[in-house]
């Protein structure tokens, strides 16, 4: 994965990350899969992922999303560029429970006055939680990847999601775009009248995109205003936008379903 060197580096990263329409039209096992089969497939793979206490099985289950993806013809690093965010974040906010769960003594430091045991309980406990939390995101990522923005919008409003609901999501994602290319567009004049030789992330330049952002949005929201008077005035009705029905079910799509909630109900028995 590269690692940006700048902030214009980063604004494409977070776009390229965001964007999922290029995977989804591949062709590969999960996009040939009904999306309503694999919402459910998923759905229950993660729910069933919460009552699986053993942190071999955890791992265990963890290669069926990897599986999965690669059958898909997902490119690993796109795929674990995008799970890898919140479960680190998982396991920065779970470092506490190393320390606070009592147990049989497996590393401990003095730092001052302050006495520091790592158990082998907390330890467990810490990976087991940021061991299914990645385990839900990348199940839940391997979904909009193989499925598309589009189909999961029409997967919703078949499954008679509120209309505005499903507005909602497609106007935010397709005005990230938007708000992307307007940053980078503020980006390269900033650095057409503050050019140096070697441009890098530092402190200053994230200061400066912290001021960028909160200019940046100011001007969404007015041209938020600007465009949703301009959808009205073209006669846009939410109640009126997703009248759309999903293709049928096949045998495939079932089997597919049904074998991946056996598997894992079996699992979790054991």
């Amino acid at each position: 994965m590269k690692v940006p060197q700048s902030l214009r580096d980063l604004v494409e990263g977070a776009e390229s990350l965001v964007y999922i329409e290029d995977l989804s039209g591949k062709k590969g096992l999960m996009q040939t899969i009904n999306p309503l089969a694999k919402l459910v497939a998923i759905t229950s793979m993660i729910v069933i992922s919460l009552f699986i206490s053993s942190l071999s099985y955890l791992a265990l289950i963890c290669l069926v999303p990897l599986i999965l993806a690669l059958t898909s013809r997902i490119p690993m690093e796109h795929f674990l560029s995008r799970t890898a965010l919140i479960p680190t974040f998982a396991a920065v906010i779970s470092l506490p429970v190393l320390f606070l769960t009592s147990g049989q003594p497996v590393f401990a430091a003095n730092i001052g006055a302050l006495n520091l045991t790592v158990t082998m309980e907390g330890l467990t406990r810490f990976l087991v939680f940021t061991v299914r939390v990645w385990f839900c995101v990348s199940s839940l990522t391997l979904l909009i990847l193989s499925t598309g923005f589009d189909k999961m919008l029409k997967l919703l409003s078949s499954l008679k999601v509120p209309p505005v609901i499903v507005q909602l999501f497609s106007l935010t994602y397709r005005y990230f775009f938007v708000s992307v290319h307007e940053a980078q567009s503020v980006l390269i004049a900033k650095e057409a009248r503050t050019y140096v030789n070697k441009k890098t992330i530092n402190l200053q330049s994230l200061k400066d995109l912290g001021s960028i952002l909160a200019a940046l949005f100011i001007r969404t929201y007015e041209r938020s205003e600007r465009v949703y008077l301009a959808m009205k005035a073209r006669g846009f009705e939410i109640e009126n936008s997703n009248k759309l029905t999903m293709p049928a079910l096949r045998i495939r799509d079932v089997f597919f379903a049904s074998s991946l909630i056996i598997a894992f109900s079996l699992l979790a028995l054991l």
